[in-house]
């Protein structure tokens, strides 16, 4: 039997996000990492904002969503919020239901510049990479004091490598002290001319 194409708009909708999303999408596992991390910056989040007055769009948000900017490289907050319209996993990474509204470009920049001019934004890369699923996947970092390159560009100390030893000049530094062409013969005759009836 054919199915029908009838397009009619459903009165009441009961759709979950979660159920959209499949189980083995690679942003499950970053967006369980970002909870996590958010959930442990609540009490900054909170001495940020005054108990009372109009309320702003939720930080946790504001961070979610600029993640998606990032990762799916998105080019403006105009697309941004225009994705976020129709795209339900980005509305579910972010937070936001199927029938919430989401914000104006121009009122979602004021608020997330004003959250990222504070350290919050560091402080959730720190939460991030101090995670127990990030990091054992980051790699040592090496201090200063471990290598230790010499002047001269010999063997190090720590590494035992050898350094390529740079020049004093650069190779474009020296086309300044090359000699200037010659002039054409027809600059010269005219040079002569003008000397000539001047």
């Amino acid at each position: 039997m054919r199915g029908s194409d009838r397009q009619t708009g459903s009165l009441f909708s009961y759709v979950n996000l979660e159920e959209r999303i499949p189980a083995r999408h690679p942003q499950r596992k970053i967006k369980g990492v970002v909870d996590a991390a958010l959930a442990s910056l609540d009490a900054d989040f909170a001495a940020l904002y005054a108990d009372e007055g109009r309320p702003s769009i939720a930080p946790e948000r504001l961070l979610r969503a600029s993640l998606v900017q990032i990762l799916f490289s998105i080019r403006s907050e105009r697309q941004l919020m225009e994705q976020l319209q129709y795209n339900l996993l980005f509305r579910w990474f972010v937070g936001l239901a199927i029938d919430e509204p989401v914000w104006v470009a121009t009122v979602f920049t004021k608020n997330r510049d004003r959250l990222i001019n504070t350290e919050m934004s560091q402080k959730l890369l720190g939460a991030i990479l101090a995670h127990e699923k990030v990091a054992p996947l980051l790699s040592t970092i090496i201090s200063p004091s471990t290598v230790r390159w010499s002047r001269r560009g010999r063997r190090s100390r720590a590494s035992g490598r050898s350094r390529p030893r740079m020049t004093r000049r650069h190779p474009m530094a020296r086309r300044r002290h090359r000699p200037r062409p010659k002039a054409r013969d027809g600059r010269r005759t005219w040079r002569r001319g003008r000397e000539q009836t001047g």
